[in-house]
């Protein structure tokens, strides 16, 4: 189809309008997600005397990783549910000093363009300092940060974590009961 002008200002104005649109709902996928970046929430459950981690990913970040092509509804699938969970099992972990603290991995909740992760842990007995390595996709994309909150009575602490970085130090304070 050849758009040619007609002479009229409504006709040219029109034809810009289509151009401009046109571009625009090209490029908007492109510019749509350019960061690559992760986030970590470690929160404790006064409720279940837990520690509780979310993890929110990209999914279509996540995705190349876990599979060989394109699939829709792969966070679905119980095949694509313990990929996740052995994915971040893999590359996240956590230590009370120098003692690894089991994670148990509770599941996975797609929302939208993100993948949330769940896992939990018991607190130990004596809780010295709290020890975070945090390496999901940082192999994978150049510019990929993983920020990670702790929040304890009220108070958050974060920590970024880039590719090549060690585990790092939470303070762990007194926890306040409710």
């Amino acid at each position: 189809m050849r758009l040619k002008y007609s002479g009229k200002p409504g006709n040219y104005l029109r034809l810009v309008c289509l151009a401009l649109s046109f571009f625009i709902g090209i490029s908007a996928p492109a510019l749509a997600h350019r960061a690559h970046a992760g986030l970590t929430e470690i929160a404790w459950n006064t409720s279940t005397r837990e520690i509780e981690i979310t993890h929110r990913l990209y999914a279509h970040d996540l995705e190349p990783r876990l599979f060989h092509s394109v699939q829709g509804g792969w966070e679905e699938t119980p095949e694509g549910v313990a990929k996740i969970g052995k994915y971040v099992r893999a590359h996240f972990s956590m230590a009370n000093g120098t003692e690894a603290m089991p994670l148990t991995y509770v599941g996975t909740e797609p929302d939208g363009e993100f993948i949330y992760v769940y896992f939990t842990t018991n607190l130990p007995e004596a809780m010295t300092e709290l020890n975070v390595h945090n390496a999901m996709l940082v192999n994978a994309f150049d510019d990929q940060v993983n920020l990670v909150n702790l929040t304890l009575g009220g108070q958050t602490q974060s920590q970024y974590f880039r590719f090549g970085d060690k585990a790092k130090p939470f303070v762990w304070g007194l926890i306040k009961e409710d």
